[in-house]
């Protein structure tokens, strides 16, 4: 077992494996790239000891992995348990900085991070694919880039997502949190939900 390493560690390492581990089940991804373009210092400690993260997460009902070509670690947890419930708006967002990350990505390919402003995602979302009819409140929109952030799902670049020309990064995590068939199934839901309202709001103006 690979926990033997634990009791060999220095306070200090022992204090930062469970800095780590905590951060990792809080956040789910760990990227190898920081911001300021070096191997972040968690990710460089989780593949240095890589088999005490397996042994003492597999305890706990959870299995770590570790993406080599995007430099991704995350974790699942093994019973479907801890997963993140996320309202419409948020997931509209989510889905939307998956596909504009893959077109983006095409374009591009010497990076894995794709540069995004909020007026380009909200241009996608209201008018190409009339996802939502209008903006959506400011304050649901700060919470929701808020909780992607929170999760190294994106990087804000500039100071406020207030500001439409506010730059954030989609990261690589991206592909693993919405894969691709994921990505079609909600995209059906919610061209179908977007259908059935127009419907409605149709009828309603047709009985006035």
């Amino acid at each position: 077992m690979n926990l033997q390493r634990f009791e060999e560690m220095t306070q200090k390492e022992k204090d930062e494996f469970s800095r780590i581990c905590n951060m990792l089940l809080s956040v789910t991804y760990i990227l190898r790239e920081s911001t300021d373009r070096r191997i972040s210092r968690e990710y460089r400690f989780i593949e240095s000891n890589m088999g005490l993260f397996e042994d003492y997460l597999e305890m706990s009902g959870w299995k770590i992995y570790k993406d080599s070509q995007y430099g991704i670690i995350y974790v699942r947890n093994v019973d479907g348990y801890n997963k993140l419930t996320l309202d419409k708006l948020p997931t509209v967002m989510l889905i939307t900085m998956r596909i504009i990350y893959e077109d983006h990505r095409a374009q591009a390919s010497d990076t894995n991070d794709v540069c995004v402003t909020v007026g380009e995602l909200f241009g996608k979302i209201v008018n190409e694919f009339s996802l939502y009819p209008k903006k959506p409140p400011q304050k649901e929109i700060k919470e929701s880039f808020s909780i992607l952030e929170n999760h190294n799902l994106i990087r804000k670049v500039d100071n406020s997502y207030d500001d439409f020309e506010c730059r954030f990064i989609v990261l690589p995590s991206i592909l693993i949190a919405v894969p691709n068939e994921k990505c079609k199934m909600i995209c059906d839901i919610l061209k179908t939900e977007r259908s059935d309202l127009s419907n409605e709001e149709t009828n309603t103006a047709l009985v006035d």
